[in-house]
């Protein structure tokens, strides 16, 4: 069976994952978008959608859904999906169209968005072709059952990132303690109110708080919180970030809402244990009832997890071997290997 995948931009998960799983297995792909943010060393000699015409986007678009059984699409409403879609309406000949979503269920509050949102995934997933390819297996396999997929098409497709880049063999926790927050300074991710806990718990402890990353908070957080005990770092990339997400003691990330947070997959593959909010997308697989971090109800619990985790080194010493643990042994790219050739091989049985 020919399978193709539209990747969404050639950021350096993205490459890594391509390289290791759909390389390895002769599936062809492209991205949808020649810009990312999340910068990488590799290069990419694969099509670039963004980078030609509308009208060569949508003769691509078709050739692709003449040659191939299966279609994966990261996300469902970029434009590669949508024409694919209507497409299989309209075919004698079904495709199977499989859309990767690392999205959490999270219904709107507004009627008239809720409303919206609740037709179009109604649609869409209730399509027998349509499949759904969860990154990972609580809230977001959720997000199909909720807009009417049957649980026969829900299948796990892991986010993932490639843990040797990260994995250091004895993680060996730094003299002053270094609690680390990596991504965008935007609202939601709730950086402002980690510092206001870092600062009221350890003005006077051994510890300093580094932040990387940048976004449209980033002036005002400097200009209100910049000291000695607290650092901003500006964006790094690729052995700079692996550099410092080694060197730290214990990983934060304190997001109002966060999909699923692949820094998380960084942080517990260096052997440094996280503490996050029970909003970030990743908790469930690889932090609750795994050992290797702290999952907070709120930003005062967060807050006490922290004290925890800065009092009790031989805990943290045991959720960085079991993070490693976890990273290099279960939640990997055989594992993600596994997932889409048991699906594939599941969804050839139904031709």
């Amino acid at each position: 069976m020919k399978i193709f995948c539209y990747f969404v931009e050639p950021a350096s998960y993205t490459l890594d994952l391509a390289k290791n799983v759909y390389d390895k297995n002769k599936i062809d792909y492209c991205f949808i978008k020649s810009y990312t943010l999340v910068k990488s060393n590799s290069k990419s000699n694969k099509e670039m959608l963004s980078e030609i015409s509308i009208f060569n986007k949508i003769r691509f678009i078709l050739k692709i859904f003449k040659e191939n059984k299966m279609i994966i699409v990261n996300g469902y409403n970029n434009y590669p999906f949508i024409l694919t879609f209507i497409l299989n309406i309209f075919s004698c000949n079904k495709r199977y169209v499989a859309i990767e979503s690392d999205t959490q269920l999270q219904i709107p509050t507004n009627l008239i968005t809720r409303f919206i949102k609740w037709i179009y995934l109604s649609i869409i997933f209730k399509n027998k072709y349509v499949l759904g390819f969860s990154g990972g297996s609580n809230s977001h396999k959720d997000l199909f059952r909720h807009y009417g997929m049957e649980d026969n098409r829900i299948f796990l497709m892991p986010m993932m990132v490639d843990n040797s880049k990260f994995y250091q063999k004895n993680k060996a926790l730094p003299e002053v303690f270094c609690f680390l927050y990596v991504g965008r300074l935007h609202k939601h991710k709730n950086v402002e109110e980690l510092i206001k806990v870092f600062k009221s718990r350890f003005s006077t402890l051994n510890a300093v708080l580094r932040i990387v990353g940048d976004g449209e908070e980033k002036r005002y957080l400097i200009e209100k919180y910049q000291s000695e005990k607290v650092k901003f770092l500006g964006m790094k990339y690729t052995d700079d970030l692996i550099q410092e997400i080694q060197n730290a003691s214990c990983f934060v990330c304190p997001s109002i809402f966060e999909p699923w947070g692949l820094v998380v997959n960084e942080a517990l593959s260096s052997g440094l244990p996280v503490i996050a909010t029970k909003e970030v997308g990743a908790t469930f697989d690889l932090i609750i009832g795994r050992e290797t971090g702290y999952v907070a109800a709120d930003m005062l619990q967060f807050g006490e997890y922290m004290v925890e985790a800065f009092d009790n080194p031989k805990k943290l010493q045991v959720f960085s071997k079991n993070g490693s643990d976890l990273m290099q042994n279960v939640w990997n790219y055989d594992f993600y290997n596994n997932c889409l050739n048991n699906t594939i091989n599941e969804v050839k049985k139904w031709h």
